[in-house]
């Protein structure tokens, strides 16, 4: 019974990795706060993760975790943010020739802000601070983009997210993200 399960185990396992895919990367992320009348924008660099479960040939569902690093400059005060996404994408691919795949994505991004902070005149103040409390930590955003795979073993990527909650806690004014992001990646 044990050579039974321990052999069910083994093919399970391998027929889980036939059908995945692991991808680690890197790349450049943009974003802008936007309350309608005034907006600020941050950049800078994300790394990450994803975890590509083939449903069939073409059809994927892919779960990653994303770290940004962005900073950026609003009216004499310097901005530096650090947060964690969580994108859960479904993709399709499309062959365009031998070695190369056309990956068009979309779903929702889980956001957790870990700081945020601002520095103006030697002062730094972390946004989400408990006794500062002033921007909201979470944020779902929903988007899509299209990569490009090379030879299974590159991926090039570009694509846009926009920030679907109010990032600012106790205000009559809804403050939204949006942004885009492009990158590279290496495929296991």
């Amino acid at each position: 019974m044990k050579r039974i399960i321990i052999t069910l185990a083994l093919a399970a396992a391998a027929a889980i990795s036939a059908s995945a895919q692991i991808g680690v990367g890197a790349g450049y992320q943009g974003k802008k706060y936007s309350d309608g009348d005034d907006s600020y924008s941050v950049g800078g660099v994300y790394v990450g993760a994803n975890y590509n479960y083939v449903l069939d040939q073409s059809l994927a569902v892919s779960l990653g975790a994303v770290v940004n690093f962005l900073s950026g400059d609003q009216g004499g005060a310097t901005i530096k943010e650090f947060n964690l996404g969580i994108p859960v994408l479904a993709n399709y691919t499309v062959t365009l020739a031998e070695g190369f795949n056309l990956v068009p994505f979309l779903g929702p991004t889980f956001s957790i802000g870990l700081s945020d902070k601002v520095e103006s005149s030697g002062v730094s103040i972390n946004l989400y601070d408990k006794d500062v409390d002033i921007a909201k930590r979470f944020d779902i955003l929903v988007g899509g983009g299209v990569a490009l795979d090379v030879m299974d073993i590159i991926r090039i990527s570009v694509g846009y997210n926009k920030g679907l909650l109010n990032r600012i806690k106790e205000s009559d004014d809804s403050v939204t993200t949006g942004g885009f992001h492009f990158g590279v990646a290496y495929l296991f």
